[in-house]
C-alpha cells in the first residue's frame, strides 16, 4: 500500500479499506513494539541515572566531611589561637555582650574554640 494512500486518508474522514486498514495495524503494531522498548529502555535509564545521581551525592558527602579534617586551622596551637580571638576583639570601646560579636560568636565555632574562648579569661576583661 502506498504511504500516499495514508496520508491522503488522514486528512479525510474517508474509512479506509480493508487493504488499507490492515496495513495500518501492521505498521502500527510494529510503532507501538518500538516505542514500548523505548519506554522500558527509558525507565532503566532513569533508574541507573537515580542510582549514579545517589552515588555521587554520597561520595560529595564524604569529600565534604572529610576535608575539613586537613583544615590548616586545625594545626594552630591554642595559644596562638586565643591571641587570634583577641585580636578579634573590638578596640575602640569596651564590648558589649553581642552575641554576633568577639568573643561570644568565636564560642559557637566549634567545641573547641568554645573551650579556647571561655578559658581565655583576656577575652572577658573588657566586657561590660
Amino acid at each position: 500500500m502506498a504511504t500516499q494512500t495514508i496520508y491522503r486518508k488522514l486528512r479525510t474522514n474517508d474509512p479506509p479499506t480493508s487493504q488499507e486498514a490492515a496495513a495500518v495495524k501492521r505498521a502500527l503494531a510494529g510503532s507501538l513494539n518500538k516505542l514500548n522498548a523505548m519506554k522500558s529502555e527509558t525507565v532503566r535509564l532513569q533508574e541507573r541515572l537515580a542510582a549514579l545521581c545517589q552515588k555521587r551525592n554520597d561520595i560529595h558527602n564524604f569529600v565534604e566531611t572529610h576535608q575539613g579534617l586537613l583544615s590548616p586551622i586545625r594545626r594552630i596551637h591554642q595559644d596562638i589561637l586565643q591571641e587570634i580571638f583577641y585580636q578579634c576583639l573590638p578596640i575602640a570601646h569596651n564590648s558589649v555582650l553581642d552575641p554576633e560579636a568577639a568573643p561570644l560568636v568565636l564560642g559557637r565555632v566549634c567545641r573547641s574554640w568554645r573551650h579556647i574562648a571561655y578559658s581565655t579569661p583576656k577575652l572577658w576583661s573588657s566586657l561590660h
